[in-house]
Order: C-alpha cells, then structure tokens, then sequence
C-alpha cells in the first residue's frame, strides 16, 4: 500500500509538469470581488463557476503580485504626505478600507486552500482505489512495474497510452488531480503575497496614525499658544483703548488752528511737505487701523503724510514710528518731525501727532480700536492741538524723513 501511495504522488508530480489549466472566459472582478469571493468560497460549485473561480484566483494571484511591487511607493508616499490633519486622515480612512478588503481576501484564501486541499484527498483516496483494484486484478506488480519503469517522461506517457486498462477515468482523475494541486500552489503563493500586502498597509496605517497624534498635538499646541497670544493682545489692545481715552479726554476736542512753519534744520523742505499733507487732512474722521486717504488713526496718517511727500517709512503702529528714524531734542523740533506719547509709568507710546511749527501737532484724534469713523462729534477727528495740552505725558520726539 505504502508503494502504491508513493507511485500515486509520483504520477502526479509528473503530470503537474506538462498538463495545463483551462482557461475560462475573461471576467471583470475588479469592481466586484466581494460577490466572487462569497461564490467562489463555496465547496459546491458548478463546473461552469469552477472555471470562473479559477480565472478569479488568477487575478488575486496577479492583483497581489503587483501589489508587492508596490509597497515601496506606498511607504514613498507616506514620506510625501503633507502635514495636514485633513490629508492624513483621508489616507488612514483608505487604509483601513484597504486592510478590511485585504482581511476578507485573505480568509477566502484560506478557506479556498482548505477546500482544494479537501477535494485532492478525495480525488487521491479514489485514485489509489483504482490502482490497487487493478493491481489486484492482475494478482502481481507487473501493471506498476512496468509504468514506472519508463525511462524517460515521453516513455512514461507512452507507456500509460499503451496499456489499454488504463480507462478514460483515471486519466481524467489524474488530470483533476494535476490541475488541483498546481490551484492549491497557486493559492499558496496568493495568499502569501496577500499577507504581505497586509503586513505593509497595516505598517503604513502604524505610521500614519503616529503621525496623525503628532500633527493633532502640534494642533492643539498652536490653539493654546493662539489663545495666550490673542489674551496678550486683548489685554495690550485694552491698554491702548485706556490710555488713548485718557488722553482724548485730556486735550481740548475741537482744532486749535494754526498753519505749517518750515524749519531751517537737515531737510527742512521735506519736513514741511510733510506737515502740509498732514493739515489738508484737518477734520476727516478718526477710524481704527486707517491709513486714509478719507479716514485715519492716529500712525495711518503719519504713514500717509510721509508717503505722499515722498518719504517711504512704512506701516507701523505709534509706539514703531516712536523708535525709528533720528532722536532729536524738543529745541530742535520743526515742522514734518514727530511727537509720540505715553502715560506715566507706561512702556510703551499710545500715540502720535505731526509737529507743525509754534508748538502745535496735528493729529488723528480718537479713543482706539471702539472708534470706527463714528465720533466725528466728539473731536474724535484729524485735528491740530497744542503741546501744553499733553504736559502730563512722557513724549519722543524723531525725524522720519
């Protein structure tokens, strides 16, 4: 009996080498590989969906060997991904939709492999069946010796066409055999390559996920730094809208009259076109973060004056115009310098006007960020005031131009 299993497993073999599958009509299982893999898990199936099944396992053969070839481009990908929550959620959701597709494969590989497995014993116990009632027939060894003692493939098949006894069933049962074990290697190498393909996108989804945590901390880091920073400017904001009531509060609200000198010191000529663009604004409405040409706070119209007469000094806010150009002294004030002011006991300078000559600024006139163009009634205007009205704040004086 022994022999006989042993010359079984050698015809087999031998055939597995030569003889081929059909090759059932083409399908399209792309789009449809869950109701495939529903049919075809089946123990039962007819011949016609044999063959359908056999081109499905052809194509999850294919599908997982390219797969592995590209792994690498996947884990290339993954190096590319942008630093974005959105973008690396996107790919974790396709992922996890990837592995759920690659885990129901691999259990179908499974299940296909146990039932080729299944179906090879059968056909093997039925075949060793048959050689033994036919060995038995002819009372001797003679039948098996002579098959197997062909030497070489092309007489070992001569041989088995020459021997009449041989029906049409066992070579159809040895074909059966070939073509299930040549499945089972088949399967057996899809199913490893789909495991792979697993391993790597469950990798993939590892670093991802790593990613993803690191991303919604660095998020959430920027939100409290966001919060602390927009506290720290409500609360400098509300130093500012304080000290410029204070100060508006302090000065006489109407316009104190008063025309541009022009000095004698450095460019003296530019000065003054500064401070005449500064007088042609004389009551346009005070607005909030303005730099005119209709509406101004108080360094919008420092910025515009110098820009119109030609000197470039940027955008800044008072306390940035109070520590740019040349210090000068309040002996060497002439008209297009500037006068920046601060409370006492303050660090920073809260506002600024354009001197004019005869100890009178002009200015944007408002009480801050709560004053949008709506307080023209109250003085809140471009307006001339003079000095003496703001005795009781600390000043720099500067040349911008």
């Amino acid at each position: 009996m022994k022999k006989t299993n042993i010359m079984l497993l050698a015809i087999c073999t031998s055939l597995s080498l030569v003889i081929g599958t059909s090759t059932a009509k083409a399908e399209d299982f792309s789009k449809k590989e869950d109701y495939y893999i529903k049919l075809c898990s089946s123990s039962r199936l007819t011949t016609k969906n044999k063959k359908v099944c056999q081109e499905f396992n052809s194509y999850l053969k294919k599908k997982n060997a390219n797969l592995k070839k590209d792994i690498k481009e996947t884990q290339q990908d993954l190096k590319n991904t942008k630093n974005d929550i959105n973008e690396v959620s996107d790919k974790i959701d396709t992922l996890n939709s990837q592995i759920s597709s690659k885990e129901k494969e691999i259990n179908y590989l499974l299940k296909s492999i146990k039932n080729i497995e299944n179906n090879i014993k059968k056909k093997e116990e039925t075949m060793r069946t048959r050689l033994y009632t036919m060995q038995t027939y002819y009372n001797s060894n003679t039948f098996i010796d002579f098959i197997f003692g062909s030497s070489s493939f092309t007489d070992f098949f001569s041989r088995i066409n020459s021997i009449n006894d041989i029906t049409s069933y066992e070579k159809e049962l040895v074909d059966e055999l070939t073509n299930q074990k040549k499945e089972l290697n088949k399967q057996k190498t899809s199913l490893q390559d789909a495991k792979e393909a697993l391993q790597a996108q469950k990798n993939a989804n590892k670093e991802l996920q790593a990613k993803l945590i690191s991303l919604e901390k660095e998020q959430q880091q920027e939100i409290l730094k966001a919060q602390k920073e927009s506290k720290e400017i409500t609360k400098q904001q509300k130093e500012v809208d304080d000290a410029l009531t204070e100060m508006m509060n302090s000065i006489s609200q109407g316009d104190s009259g008063g025309s541009a000198v022009q000095g004698n010191q450095g460019n003296a000529a530019v000065g003054y076109k500064v401070a005449t663009q500064a007088l042609s604004k004389i009551g346009a409405p005070y607005h909030w973060g303005a730099a005119g040409p209709s509406m101004f706070d108080c360094s919008g119209l420092v910025s515009w004056a110098h820009k119109t007469a030609g000197v470039n000094v940027g955008r800044t806010t008072a306390n940035g115009y109070a520590h740019s150009g040349k210090a000068i002294s309040a002996s060497q004030l002439q008209a297009g310098d500037i006068v920046a002011f601060r409370r006492q006991g303050s660090s920073r300078y809260h506002h600024i006007g354009i001197y004019i000559g005869n100890g009178i600024v002009v200015h944007a006139s408002g009480e801050g960020s709560t004053c949008l163009g709506n307080h023209v009634s109250r003085g809140h205007v471009v307006k001339r005031t003079p000095l003496s009205d703001f005795s009781k704040y600390n000043k720099a004086y500067r040349r911008l131009y």
